[in-house]
């Protein structure tokens, strides 16, 4: 039943989103776009502070790996913080490798969840963190993918 009522929810939601920002050019649609990829990174990077590791694991958060060194966990945090920066600007160039980054930021975070984790384990508070910034990414995935469509239509206009 959960199931059912999941895919009945991802469906409308799919829908409304597709009729509003997919259709046709906006100027409001682009800007609402920016600011919701702009949202979910610094969401992301706030959820980066959080413990990524439970204390058995050394409680470490992001920022932490960051500062030891973890290749992928550089990688994350740099990938985010230029796609903070870039939707900061409105320029389609910026935007459009900020959506890059955003959508690099998703395999990379995927990849060092697996690092850090890769045996099955029970889930605690100390695991939510990066969990949900994978699905966040998600979504921002989306969002920007939405967005590279507006500047495309924007584009054609001219």
């Amino acid at each position: 039943m959960e199931t059912a009522i999941f895919w009945i929810a991802w469906g409308l939601i799919s829908f409304w989103a597709l009729k509003t920002f997919y259709v046709s050019f906006s100027k409001e649609k682009l800007e609402k776009l920016r600011k919701a990829a702009f949202g979910i990174n610094l969401a992301v990077f706030i959820l980066a502070l959080l413990p990524w590791l439970p204390p058995s694991f050394g409680g470490k958060s992001g920022i932490d790996l960051v500062l030891e060194w973890n290749i992928l966990t550089i990688l994350f945090v740099i990938f985010l913080l230029i796609s903070i920066v870039l939707f900061l600007t409105k320029e389609a160039t910026f935007l459009k490798l900020a959506a890059l980054a955003t959508i690099a930021n998703t395999f990379i975070l995927f990849i060092l969840m697996y690092q850090l984790r890769p045996d099955t384990f029970v889930l605690t508070l100390y695991d939510i963190a990066p969990i949900i910034a994978f699905m966040i990414l998600l979504v921002g995935d989306v969002v920007v993918m939405l967005l590279w469509q507006q500047l495309d239509l924007k584009r054609r206009k001219k």
